[in-house]
């Protein structure tokens, strides 16, 4: 049985970690809300005699820990933002490349992305690999999230029954353009320059939607939209946790809307194609909580372990 340590509670992932880690019989899960609860010799301990640390503090904590997990056979997973861009870290999306399951499944240290950089890598990375798309050119990328990405503060502020009334709509932030995870997209897609961001939170408790428009005469070969749904399927035809909507039926199987919380709930992605041979507009809808929070968790989790990848996942 393998041993996990679930250390803090910083965060959006353990809003429902807890939930998909319990019934695991073949793991035994340890949970450490508060380090200050015990002493430090204590928690030293247990984090040195997990197979499995899973950080769920703040940045800064997170470097804080690192230096006292001196057991190398202990692998961790970070859920901050501290180790994304480091290249000592594995980056925790198995679906990024063809040998990235295999990265992770070797690595001691694991950092798992920021759902925005999850949505947009699962978008333009088969194009930048097909050498569809150019590595520099200008990328547009729009999302509207659930209040639950803002963790516990964030929703404490969006359920309470005096709220500001803007609260009530949608509400764009990053509005000067320095956001950290445009250096994690350039990171996870290898593309030359920062992103142009349209990040957006609104009045729903959890879901994403990611979407990237596409003038299609801009990239490196001329496409139809049919065509760039042609090299998604492929890309991702044998993925269990990415479903490609068929072409055909992308507009009509939503009513013509694309909810950003269409798929609460659960770990899975959906990717859309819409669009013609001028214009192509991909989108990616997913839970910032499943396959966006905890539910890439346990996915890096069991690659890590050598256990069942979608174990508890799906």
């Amino acid at each position: 049985m393998k041993k996990v340590l679930v250390d803090g509670h910083y965060g959006t992932v353990n809003l429902n970690l807890n939930k998909m880690l319990s019934g695991r019989e073949d793991l035994e899960v340890i949970y450490l809300e508060s380090p200050k609860r015990v002493s430090v010799e204590q928690r030293t301990e247990l984090l040195n005699t997990a197979d499995i640390v899973i950080l769920c503090q703040s940045a800064q904590t997170v470097v804080e820990t690192i230096p006292l997990i001196t057991n190398r056979e202990v692998k961790v997973i970070d859920t901050s933002n501290a180790y994304r861009l480091s290249p000592s870290w594995v980056y925790g999306m198995p679906e990024l490349s063809s040998d990235q399951r295999q990265k992770i499944a070797s690595a001691r240290f694991v950092s798992l992305p920021a759902a925005i950089a999850v949505g947009t890598a699962a978008l333009v990375n088969p194009l930048l690999k097909g050498k569809i798309m150019p590595p520099y050119l200008p990328l547009y990328v729009n999302s509207v999230v659930g209040y639950s990405s803002g963790g516990a503060n964030m929703i404490a502020l969006y359920e309470d029954r005096d709220r500001p009334r803007a609260y009530s709509s949608a509400r764009q932030y990053g509005l000067d353009q320095n956001i950290l995870q445009q250096k994690e997209i350039m990171h996870a897609c290898g593309i030359s320059y920062r992103p142009a961001l349209n990040p957006m939170i609104d009045d729903y408790p959890n879901g994403i939607l990611v979407t990237v428009p596409l003038q299609l005469r801009t990239l490196s070969k001329r496409l139809h939209s049919r065509q760039i749904w042609e090299v998604m399927s492929r890309y991702y035809e044998r993925e269990k946790i990415i479903e490609i909507v068929p072409f055909d039926e992308a507009v009509g199987s939503v009513g013509g809307y694309l909810d950003a919380g269409g798929m609460a709930g659960s770990n899975k992605m959906q990717i859309f194609v819409f669009g013609d041979n001028d214009i192509c507009l991909l989108a990616a809808r997913f839970d910032n909580l499943g396959k966006g929070g905890a539910g890439a968790v346990v996915q890096n989790m069991n690659l890590m372990l050598g256990l069942d990848e979608y174990k508890g996942v799906i």
